[in-house]
């Protein structure tokens, strides 16, 4: 809010939409779109493409998309994988899907996490969560569309406990209803 210099809501909606790259201070409202979707392609994208000779940019782009899109919800390979299927994608193999969303993490533009089972104590390997490590950066690859507060303030929350250096995980917790429970005795 220092940086910012306006008031906290004002400052709440600005990030939210725009992030926080140190660069956006210096820039008028109406150029930080531009310069979000250029800073995603012109320097993400490229130097993933370039440092990993990738192949099939078009299908990065979507995947990254994909990623962006689905903040806040599980999901994998296998089901990213599925989704290209069903658009009548053939070219993408799952151990490309695998590479790409590594090649996401090295770049530092989205962390997974993993799911926990609490009831089980272990790790469960199906599904995780992305996040992005600057939701300006994950707005900008959508065009600033979709721009739903609670999945943003999810993503938010995550990037402030790993930069406290909490572990994060994902889960869910079963709630249960006595009075549901006392129906069915």
């Amino acid at each position: 809010m220092s940086a910012y210099g306006g008031t906290p809501a004002n400052g709440w909606q600005e990030h939210i939409t725009h992030g926080g790259m140190p660069s956006l201070f210096s820039q008028q409202k109406e150029d930080k779109d531009e310069y979000l979707q250029n800073l995603c392609a012109q320097t993400y994208l490229r130097d993933i493409v370039d440092r990993n000779h990738v192949v099939y940019t078009h299908q990065l782009e979507e995947i990254t998309c994909l990623l962006a899109s689905s903040v806040g919800s599980l999901t994998n390979a296998k089901r990213i994988y599925d989704t290209f299927r069903s658009n009548g994608e053939k070219k993408l193999s799952m151990n490309t899907i695998h590479a790409y969303l590594s090649y996401l993490e090295d770049a530092f533009l989205a962390e997974k996490t993993q799911r926990y089972d609490i009831n089980g104590r272990r790790y469960l390997a199906s599904h995780q969560k992305y996040y992005f490590m600057d939701v300006g950066l994950r707005n900008a690859f959508l065009h600033f569309r979709q721009l739903e507060p609670t999945h943003l303030m999810e993503n938010i929350l995550y990037n402030e406990l790993r930069i406290r250096g909490y572990q994060v995980d994902v889960g869910i917790v079963e709630v249960r209803d006595e009075k549901t429970d006392a129906d069915r005795s």
